[in-house]
């Protein structure tokens, strides 16, 4: 029994099994910061190119990337909201600094995903 080329193997295992899993975090991250530059950026976005749309096509089209709550058949929850509103340039601020708590995660995510790349280069075949 070659005792090294068991824990070669497992640390191996061990070290991919870490190295995808830190690969599927930063994609996430990734995600979740798209999404909130949709939420950003999006009505704007929306605005500027549904000015050369037809009406209706505007309204079938918001209705599905933006969820209408009228055309799902739900009601809109958030009006009967015991939650205080802020103001529209507080909420920008509040999704910027995250986006950019969530660009750190991913350099942080990067960083480990090169380590354990370099580990299992270094265990060699």
């Amino acid at each position: 029994m070659d005792r090294l080329a068991i824990v070669r193997a497992e640390r191996r295992r061990q070290a991919a099994e870490e190295l995808e899993a830190e690969r599927g975090r930063a994609n996430a991250l990734r995600d979740e910061i798209a999404r909130l530059v949709v939420e950003l950026e999006g009505p704007r976005f929306d605005d500027e190119t549904f000015a050369g749309l037809a009406p209706e096509d505007v309204d079938l089209i918001r209705s599905a990337l933006q969820g209408d709550p009228a055309i799902e058949g739900t009601d809109a929850e958030w009006l009967d909201s015991d939650e205080p509103w802020q103001d529209e340039e507080t909420e920008r601020a509040e999704v910027e600094a995250e986006i950019v708590r969530l660009e750190q995660e991913i350099a942080v995510s990067n960083r480990r995903q090169q380590a354990f790349e370099r580990y299992l280069a270094a265990l060699g075949e």
